[in-house]
């Protein structure tokens, strides 16, 4: 499941109208790739420049829209039922998993702990649901099934709590999409453990909107990389204008 996004440019004295001397952009620029953390990804554009280390986060987005619109949809009743246990695994594992994963494991490079926990632990998740859909349900009493599933996805609510509390120090934009996937992972949970129609059609419905912001994240993230400027609002930043990294 970030989710980041765009933010104003943080790039030095020179920044602001790209008038200044070659020192001070260039020390402008140094600071932009020095900065770590949600908050600087968020604050910046620079970083999804060319001339800056391509980004793995648009493709960490990309594998959870894919995964969350099929499976979700699914919970929602909006695609046949019948198609979770053909499709899910496959695309579960490579697609919500692997992609995920890899963008996880980048953020991790970079000293960006909340993005890293966000895509590693959801690459994870996914991979282990997929092999949970392809060997582990169909081999269990269809009685206990319900119950496997929601205890596969109750740690996961405390994770996502976690998550959910630190994304209020990044924007808007992400803070709802982070509250979509809090209500996903409960109702996951709830309708696992008690069988509710009515919490699995919430759980569907709330993973099409978190993949709604996601995606939008996504659209913000590529136009910012190839327009070199912020293009999509994002909302007001929660996070303080002078954060500790400055």
């Amino acid at each position: 499941m970030s989710t980041p996004g765009a933010g104003r440019d943080g790039g030095g004295k020179g920044g602001g109208n790209g008038v200044g001397s070659g020192s001070e952009r260039g020390n402008g620029l140094l600071g932009l790739r020095n900065r770590q953390g949600p908050a600087a990804q968020a604050f910046s554009v620079k970083r999804m420049e060319p001339s800056a280390q391509a980004q793995l986060g648009a493709l960490g987005l990309t594998g959870f829209i894919v995964v969350t619109v099929i499976a979700t949809g699914i919970d929602a009743g909006v695609f046949p039922e019948g198609l979770g246990h053909s499709v899910l695994p496959l695309v579960g594992f490579f697609i919500g998993g692997l992609a995920q994963l890899l963008a996880g494991l980048f953020q991790a490079q970079r000293g960006d702990t909340w993005h890293a926990t966000v895509f590693g632990g959801f690459g994870l998740f996914w991979m282990a649901k997929a092999c949970l859909l392809q060997w582990v349900l169909p081999a269990t009493d269809p009685a206990l099934r319900g119950d496997v599933s929601g205890l596969f996805t109750l740690p996961w609510v405390f994770v996502v709590f976690v998550l959910w509390v630190g994304s209020f120090r990044i924007h808007l934009v992400l803070l709802s999409t982070f509250t979509c996937v809090l209500v996903v992972f409960v109702g996951m949970t709830v309708s696992g453990f008690t069988g509710s129609q009515t919490w699995l059609r919430i759980t569907g419905w709330s993973g099409l909107l978190a993949a709604l912001g996601a995606t939008y994240l996504l659209a913000g993230q590529i136009m910012a990389s190839t327009w070199g400027r912020q293009v999509l609002p994002m909302g007001r930043f929660l996070a303080p204008e002078e954060h500790p990294e400055t």
